[in-house]
C-alpha cells in the first residue's frame, strides 16, 4: 500500500510539473511574421553593362527574389548574394520575400533599369533606338501549300559595312560605307546605286497584335523588295536586344511573295558553337524552366548517322522550311510545369480562308489551333536519354503528325508525347526531336529563347 501511495504521489507531481511546463510554453510568444526593411537588402544595377548585384543581409531569414523583365517574363532565385546580367533594355520590377520561423513576409517591391530606356516609348521602340544596326540576313518566301518555298542567305558585300540608326525623333541616319549601293530585289543583279538624303523618316505603328515600321520621306531599311518598298510599312516579325527582322510583301505574280531582312547591332558577334549533347535532366531544367522560346527552325532526318542511308534536311541549302505563320509564335516553359502559348493571329492561309492562330502539322501543314491553358511539361529520363514530356495537350509549337483526318491518332502525333532533348546551343537554343514510326523519320524543332 505504501508503494502504491508513492506511485500516486509521483504521478500527481509529474502531472503538476507537466502542466507547469505547458503553461510556460503557452506564455512564450509565438515567432513574429518577418518584415523586409530597406536595411536588409540592396539591388545595385549597372545600366550600361546590365550587371545587377542582389544582396540580402538579414540573419535568421532566407530570401526569395522574383524579377520581372520588360517582356513580362519572370525569374526567381534564392541566393543571399549573387550577380546576374540582363541584356534587355527597360525597367525591371521585382519583389523580395523573406522566410523565417514566423512564416513569410509580405513582398517588398523594388525596380531597376537597364540601358537608356524611355518610358514614353514601347519596348520595341526602345530596342530600335538602342544602338547602331547593320544588315545581317536576307530571305524570301512565297507560294502556299505544297507550292510553298523559302530562300535564305547573308547580305551582299556592299551592304556588310552599312550602318543605320533609328533616332527617337523619327529620323534615320545611314552610313553606306564604301559604296552607295543598296539591294533592290527587283533590279537586275540586285545592286542599285542610291544615296540617302538625310531626310528619311521612320515611325512605330501597332495594329492589333502586330507591330510595324512605317517609312516616309524616302525611308526604307536599306534593302528593297522592289521600288514600292520605299515609304512602305514593314512588319516587325521578330525583335530582341540582338536582332530585328522586318518583312514586306513584294507581290507581283505571286501575291504571297515576301522578302525579309534581319538587322543586328554593329558590334554583335555570332557566338561560337558550344553545343551541349548528352543532355542531363539538370541541364534540361536549367535550359527550359521559366524561359520563353520562339521556333527558329525545323527539319527532318532518317536512317543511321554515319551510314550510307543517312539523310537530313539540316545541311541542304534552302531546304530548312520555317513557315511564315510560325514566326512570332511563343511558348513559355513555366517553372510550375505549365506551358504558356502565345500564338499570334495569322493572315488567311489561302484565298477565301479566315485568319487563325496557325501552327505547323508535319503531315497536314497549317493547322488552326487554340491553346486551352491546361498544357503541361516535365523532364524525364528513359534508357539514359533525357526527354521533355508533354501532357494535357502540350507540344513544342510543332505537331509531328501525318496527313489524314483529325480523328486519326497520328494526326496529332507529338502532342502529349516525349520529345528527346538532343542538344542545347550556346545561345540557349534547344533541339527536340521525336521519331515518326509511320514515316520512319525524325521530326526536329529548334526553339530559341526570347531575350527582350
Amino acid at each position: 500500500m505504501k508503494h502504491l501511495f508513492k506511485l500516486m504521489t509521483l504521478a500527481a507531481l509529474g502531472t503538476l510539473l507537466a502542466a507547469g511546463c505547458n503553461q510556460n510554453k503557452k506564455d512564450e510568444p509565438l515567432p513574429e511574421k518577418p518584415t523586409v526593411t530597406a536595411d536588409m537588402y540592396t539591388v545595385t544595377a549597372n545600366a550600361e553593362t546590365g550587371e545587377v548585384v542582389f544582396k540580402f543581409t538579414a540573419e535568421g531569414l532566407s530570401p526569395f527574389w522574383t524579377v520581372t523583365e520588360p517582356s513580362g517574363q519572370k525569374t526567381t532565385f534564392t541566393d543571399r548574394e549573387v550577380t546576374k546580367t540582363y541584356t534587355a533594355k527597360g525597367v525591371y520590377n521585382g519583389t523580395l520575400i523573406a522566410y523565417g520561423t514566423g512564416g513569410q513576409s509580405d513582398p517588398a517591391p523594388f525596380n531597376f533599369m537597364i540601358g537608356d530606356y524611355d518610358a514614353s516609348l514601347s519596348n520595341t521602340e526602345n530596342v530600335l533606338v538602342s544602338c547602331t544596326w547593320r544588315p545581317y540576313h536576307l530571305g524570301w518566301y512565297g507560294g502556299e501549300g505544297e507550292g510553298y518555298w523559302i530562300w535564305e542567305e547573308g547580305v551582299p558585300d556592299y551592304l556588310a559595312d552599312d550602318r543605320v540608326i533609328f533616332q527617337k525623333d523619327g529620323k534615320i541616319q545611314w552610313n553606306q560605307g564604301e559604296t552607295r549601293q543598296v539591294y533592290n530585289d527587283a533590279a537586275a543583279g540586285g545592286a542599285e546605286d542610291y544615296t540617302f538624303t538625310g531626310n528619311e523618316k521612320w515611325a512605330y505603328v501597332k495594329e492589333g497584335d502586330k507591330e510595324y515600321m512605317q517609312f516616309s520621306n524616302g525611308g526604307f531599311p536599306g534593302i528593297k523588295g522592289n521600288d514600292a518598298s520605299v515609304n512602305a510599312k514593314f512588319e516587325i516579325t521578330h525583335v530582341t536586344a540582338t536582332s530585328v527582322t522586318l518583312l514586306i510583301c513584294v507581290g507581283g505574280e505571286d501575291p504571297n511573295y515576301h522578302m525579309y531582312v534581319t538587322l543586328v547591332p554593329e558590334d554583335w558577334v555570332e557566338p561560337e558553337p558550344a553545343i551541349i549533347t548528352d543532355v542531363t535532366e539538370e541541364q534540361a531544367l536549367a535550359a527550359l524552366s521559366g524561359k520563353k522560346f520562339t521556333l527558329s527552325d525545323l527539319g527532318w532526318w532518317g536512317g543511321t548517322p554515319g551510314s550510307e542511308g543517312y539523310w537530313d534536311y539540316f545541311t541542304v541549302p534552302n531546304e530548312e522550311v520555317l513557315p511564315p505563320y510560325m514566326c512570332g509564335d511563343y511558348i513559355t516553359f513555366a517553372a510550375n510545369g505549365s506551358l504558356i502559348y502565345a500564338l499570334k493571329l495569322d493572315d488567311p492561309i489561302e484565298d477565301g480562308g479566315a485568319a487563325g492562330h496557325f501552327i505547323y502539322n508535319d503531315g497536314a501543314g497549317a493547322l488552326d489551333y487554340t491553346a486551352t491553358g491546361n498544357e503541361k511539361w516535365s523532364v524525364v529520363t528513359e534508357a539514359s536519354v533525357t526527354k521533355v514530356s508533354f501532357s494535357n495537350g502540350g507540344f513544342p509549337l510543332v505537331i509531328a503528325g501525318q496527313k489524314g483526318e483529325p480523328t486519326d491518332p497520328n494526326y496529332w502525333f507529338g502532342r502529349d508525347g516525349k520529345w528527346i532533348l538532343s542538344s542545347i546551343d550556346v545561345d540557349g537554343t534547344v533541339r527536340m526531336e521525336i521519331y515518326q514510326d509511320f514515316n520512319e523519320q525524325w521530326v526536329t524543332v529548334f526553339l530559341t529563347p526570347v531575350t527582350e
